[in-house]
């Protein structure tokens, strides 16, 4: 028996190294674990059975089951899994949390799959709030103050099956186990008009202090005998000293490793002398947000970037033996498709300058609430949902055939941007998750099948060959089955 049952579902990216622990969760059991509750974790990504295993702790009367989400997919699947509770008959009471139910909490009461919504992290406040649902005292919404990162208890890995999440890497190449290992600091203090970041996180960075997170990164190496690790902290470098004491640190790991976020600008403004030594410690690969290669929509967006720094970022990468993966986006209010194209051609003069240079899926602008972004989206045309289940489509990286997300553009633009969106999935994306797999049938059959369609749209994306297509309606047909539809779980 179970007294607190939490659920992750799923994202619509999960296959291969995309399937990372679920931190957030880990985060909110270890409190609740310290102060003697019992804790059971449902992964929708890696538990087949993850229906029955959910019947079978509600049979046995949890105070509650919590469920976390991001806008989009994500929002689907939670509430998929919330009316399986709301059809049981012992009437557990439901918690949402996670990105979005903080940014529309009365909406997500509203609906009717929620008895609850705890808003921002909740690692220092989860046992007070427990005890208030337990007892009827907890209010419907429940804010909680951003903690301290030198408080955090150590992520209870002992309630998944680790193994699950350890992969070959999609960046770490030839590290057979690699683990996303959470994070070392959290936040981010940029202002990007696209970013939630600003409203969850109140645009504040708080880390771990240097000690603490060299001693995390050591133990759970040792302890998963991983051959690589990635970090999932929005702003790792932000402060070099910091950056610097944690990679000496590591250095006897003697390792391949990474983190999500990375600032072109912070990144020039390093010595070479300490990319040097971040390299020495086994950071390899470096991923950059560098969105556009215009430098009027990098205004418009609030980066604080320019396209030149964006290049300077690749040779000085270049310089040092360090390969770095781009994050693109197209498809903002005003923005051209002589402006789109531009982001293509900076892609294309990064690949020319650095053969080496990796890039991620070219995202659409999707508005999101409470971003810096979000009413300027809402000027040109934008309406918002005005119920839950209408987020469930709220996705970056998928057709807007209907004009919901990105209404300033007419159909044909839409189905353009699409085509992109989809082209630089399989030209750049795809190979690295291929390479990312665990199941050999699958993965061999992917390495012999998809070298020449892998030639062919990266010869689209770097031409700019995307406004007309007609071979990507079966990819997304079995993308939508696959990952937006159905359970299926690809290792």
């Amino acid at each position: 028996m179970s007294d607190i049952v939490l659920v992750y579902v799923k994202t619509g990216q999960d296959i291969g190294g995309a399937v990372a622990p679920p931190h957030n969760l880990l985060c909110v059991a270890a409190p609740l674990l310290n102060a003697g509750y019992t804790v059971k974790i449902i992964d929708q990504r890696v538990n087949s059975s993850w229906a029955v295993d959910l019947l079978s702790e509600l049979a046995r009367k949890p105070i509650y089951v919590g469920i976390t989400c991001m806008t989009g997919t994500q929002t689907k699947f939670a509430i998929e899994c919330a009316k399986m509770i709301r059809q049981d008959r012992h009437h557990i009471p439901i918690v949402w949390a996670g990105a979005h139910p903080t940014i529309l909490p009365e909406q997500v009461i509203a609906s009717g799959f929620a008895d609850y919504v705890v808003q921002r992290e909740v690692d220092e406040t989860i046992v007070q709030i427990t005890q208030d649902i337990a007892n009827h005292k907890a209010q419907k919404i429940i804010d909680s103050p951003l903690p301290d990162m030198e408080k955090l208890l150590p992520e209870p890995y002992e309630l998944l099956d680790i193994e699950k999440y350890i992969h070959p890497d999609i960046y770490v190449k030839n590290s057979p186990r690699t683990m996303d290992i959470g994070q070392t600091s959290r936040g981010c203090p940029f202002q990007c008009g696209f970013c939630s970041s600003a409203t969850i996180r109140q645009r504040k960075w708080r880390a771990m202090s240097a000690e603490k997170a060299t001693d995390m990164i050591k133990d759970n190496v040792r302890r998963f005998n991983l051959s690589g690790f990635w970090l999932r902290d929005d702003e790792f470098y932000i402060s070099q000293q910091r950056a610097a004491k944690i990679t000496e640190g590591i250095l006897p790991l003697n390792m391949r490793w990474y983190t999500s976020g990375t600032r072109v600008d912070i990144f020039n403004k390093t010595p070479d002398e300490q990319v040097a030594l971040y390299r020495r410690s086994g950071a390899h690969t470096l991923k950059f947000g560098a969105e556009s290669g215009n430098n009027r929509i990098l205004k418009l967006m609030s980066k604080g970037i320019t396209r030149e720094e964006t290049l300077e970022a690749n040779r000085k990468a270049k310089r040092n033996g360090i390969v770095p993966a781009f994050a693109l986006m197209c498809g903002f209010p005003t923005e051209t498709f002589d402006e789109i194209n531009d982001t293509i051609s900076l892609a294309k003069e990064i690949r020319a300058t650095n053969p080496q240079s990796q890039f991620e899926t070219m995202c659409v602008y999707t508005a999101l609430p409470a971003t810096p972004m979000w009413e300027f989206a809402i000027q040109h045309g934008l309406k918002p949902p005005t119920k839950l289940e209408e987020w469930g489509n709220w996705t970056f990286d998928e057709y807007d055939h209907k004009g919901k997300r990105i209404p300033w553009f007419n159909p044909q633009e839409r189905q353009a941007l699409g085509n992109l969106c989809y082209i630089s999935m399989l030209s750049n994306a795809l190979p690295n998750v291929i390479d990312s797999l665990q199941n050999k049938s699958i993965k061999y059959f992917m390495k012999v099948a998809y070298p020449i369609p892998h030639k062919y749209f990266q010869w689209r994306f770097f031409n700019a060959h995307y406004k007309y297509t007609g071979e990507l309606g079966l990819v997304q047909y079995l993308r939508k089955k696959v990952f937006y539809s159905g359970h299926n779980i690809i290792r």
